[in-house]
C-alpha cells in the first residue's frame, strides 16, 4: 500500500527539499536506516556513525545509510566509508540515491495538514503512528476513486463510523474522538476482512531535517512511516 504513496510527486519533491536544506548544516555523522544480514546487529537502525567510519559488512549484509545527501545501499561482502561513493570488494555494491532536486526550503512531506506526508494515517497499515503535533491525524487510503467508510473503534468502546467521499483519498479525524497516547484503535473498512490495529506516539517537536525525523520515527517504533519515508527517499 504504500509505495502508492511514492509516485505522487509533491512528496518527492518536498522530500528533496528537505534534504538540500539539511545539507546546508550537515553534521559529520550518518544515520543507521535499514539493515540486514549477519551484521545487523553490530549496525542496528538509528545507530549513528561518523562519517569516516570503517563498515565491515559480511556477504548476505545489505545495509542503507541515511544523512543531508541522501540514502546510501551498501551490500557485502566489503568494507565502506560513507563519505565515498564506493568502496566496495569486487563481489559487493553500494547505490546511492543522492541527488536531491532544488525546492522550497521547509518541505510539505514533513509538515502536518499538507497534501501527501508521511505524518498521514494510512488506514490499512497496523502499527505505531508517530504524530509530529497536537491535531489529530489525518486518515489516507490508497484508492480514492470510490466512495467508502471506516469505523473506528477505541479500547474503551467508543465508536465513529464516517463516510469517505469518491474522489477523496483523505479524511479527517472523527470529531469527539481523543487521540490518547499508548492507546490502540481498531480501524474497519467494507471489504477489508482484518481491521488494522493503530497506536500512536507523539513527537514534542517534529525535527526539521531529514535525518532527525528518520531518528524519531526509529526511536519511536513508527515502522510504516519510517519504511515510507526510506522508500521516497531512495526515489529521489
Amino acid at each position: 500500500m504504500r509505495h502508492a504513496r511514492l509516485r505522487r510527486p509533491a512528496m518527492r519533491a518536498a522530500l528533496a527539499a528537505l534534504l538540500v536544506t539539511a545539507a546546508a548544516s550537515a553534521a559529520a555523522n550518518v544515520l543507521v536506516v535499514r539493515s540486514s544480514g549477519p551484521s545487523a546487529r553490530t549496525y542496528p537502525p538509528g545507530k549513528s556513525l561518523p562519517d569516516n567510519a570503517a563498515i565491515a559488512l559480511q556477504g548476505g549484509d545489505t545495509l542503507v545509510v541515511l544523512d543531508a545527501r541522501g540514502t546510501r545501499t551498501f551490500r557485502g561482502p566489503g568494507r565502506f566509508n560513507p563519505s565515498v561513493a564506493a568502496q566496495a570488494s569486487a563481489r559487493g555494491a553500494v547505490q546511492n540515491n543522492a541527488r536531491p532536486q532544488i525546492g522550497a526550503v521547509r518541505s510539505a512531506a514533513f509538515v502536518p495538514g499538507n497534501d501527501a506526508n508521511i505524518w498521514q494515517l494510512d488506514v490499512d497499515q497496523s502499527g505505531t503512528h508517530c504524530l509530529a503535533d497536537q491535531a489529530p491525524p489525518t486518515l489516507w487510503r490508497a484508492d480514492g476513486s470510490s466512495a467508502g467508510g471506516v469505523t473506528i473503534a477505541a479500547a474503551d468502546g467508543t465508536r465513529r463510523e464516517i463516510a469517505w467521499p469518491a474522489g477523496e483519498q483523505t479524511l479527517a479525524w472523527p470529531a469527539g474522538l481523543p487521540v490518547t497516547e499508548g492507546a490502540e484503535y481498531s480501524l474497519s473498512r467494507p471489504g477489508v476482512a482484518v481491521p488494522s490495529r493503530i497506536s500512536f506516539r507523539r513527537i514534542d517537536s517534529a525535527p526539521s531535517e531529514v535525518s532527525g525525523v528518520a531518528a524519531a520515527l526509529i526511536e519511536a517504533e513508527c515502522q510504516a512511516q519510517l519504511d515510507l519515508l526510506v522508500d521516497s527517499l531512495a526515489q529521489n
